[in-house]
């Protein structure tokens, strides 16, 4: 979980975005445990992981809604850097194979943070 760490120093990014990063993720990781049910054919299990993807959309939903950070004058109630944001996406997204799909290694700007995740795709499990 070194790039993790590597990322969270070399991105810096703010509560807010950081927060974004990882619903996404949890969304990403239970579309990815539902494509594998739905290819076993493990119905049971894919109607557990599509309400846990409803359960993380209404989170990543409500992140994106707090009263607090929405006055309702602009139709962008968070402040986050969407760079940031799929940066840290593509580092965290590592374990899934839909978030790696869709977030490939290459996306990420800093080469450091770059080698370190893929040095761990590398790396046996």
């Amino acid at each position: 979980m070194y790039a993790a760490e590597l990322a969270a120093k070399l991105v810096e990014p703010s509560a807010e975005e950081e927060r974004l990063a990882e619903d996404y993720v949890t969304i990403l990781g239970t579309v990815s445990a539902m494509d594998q049910a739905i290819r076993e054919g493990d119905w049971r299990r894919a109607r557990e992981e599509a309400d846990q993807l409803m359960s993380a959309a209404e989170e990543m939903w409500s992140a994106l809604s707090e009263p607090d950070a929405y006055d309702g004058t602009d139709d962008s109630p968070v402040e986050a850097d969407p760079l940031k944001v799929r940066q840290l996406v593509a580092v965290y997204a590592r374990p899934h194979e839909v978030g790696r799909a869709l977030y490939p290694a290459d996306l990420i700007a800093d080469p450091e943070l770059r080698t370190a995740v893929e040095t761990e795709d590398l790396a046996p499990c």
